[in-house]
């Protein structure tokens, strides 16, 4: 779900520049097929090597970041919201084994609902559900926080939970103890006496 680089504006630059695709390779100390890739959308680019391009094109990073498909904040630095997991029918949330950034639409409509800042860590998973009851979720993403703990705004939310044993869900949190023992709804609208490990609200639902 990586947005896609706008390799027409980098031919620009290097042309503009008086430049090629090889002197970028010799810069970046790495194979011209490489940069190819790289300009091609099948290599993602580095932000070692975004910060190397810049100077060689006399860009800003931020630019060349834009340019690549890395969606930045105001303040012209890298939005920190990766597609790392997906959740299940049965509201059970799955990590992928390697996170992927949003596409820039999805950045910019997460930053309508809700606050990302530079420091912000936000993750998104992505429902994949044909049926039950999250079916009207299917393709939607979830936004949800880093935590470490149990969050007190987690208690009567709708929340992403980590229970125990390892286990991470979607579910209602009815209650909970400062020991982590918690009654949950799943969306199966099941209750079940759980012990949590760390407990989030969902952020927003994006359709």
């Amino acid at each position: 779900m990586q947005a896609p680089i706008d390799k027409d504006w980098f031919f620009q630059q290097l042309e503009k520049n008086n430049r090629s695709v090889r002197g970028l390779a010799r810069h970046l100390e790495i194979d011209p097929s490489a940069v190819s890739r790289m300009l091609a959308g099948k290599r993602r680019m580095k932000m070692e090597e975004a910060t190397l391009i810049a100077r060689f094109l006399g860009a800003p990073v931020s630019e060349v970041l834009s340019h690549a498909g890395v969606a930045l904040d105001t303040e012209g630095i890298p939005t920190r919201i990766l597609l790392a997991a997906t959740i299940g029918e049965d509201g059970v949330i799955e990590r992928l084994m390697q996170p992927k950034p949003l596409p820039q639409g999805v950045i910019d409509r997460a930053k309508a609902a809700i606050h990302v800042g530079g420091n912000s860590s936000v993750i998104a998973a992505q429902v994949r559900a044909s049926s039950g009851p999250l079916a009207p979720w299917d393709d939607a993403v979830v936004l949800f926080g880093y935590t470490e703990s149990v969050e007190p705004a987690a208690i009567g939310a709708l929340s992403v939970c980590r229970l125990h044993e390892g286990t991470q869900m979607i579910a209602k949190i009815e209650r909970a103890r400062k020991t982590g023992e918690a009654r949950v709804v799943t969306f199966t609208n099941e209750t079940r006496e759980v012990v949590l490990q760390t407990a989030t609200p969902v952020l927003a639902v994006l359709p």
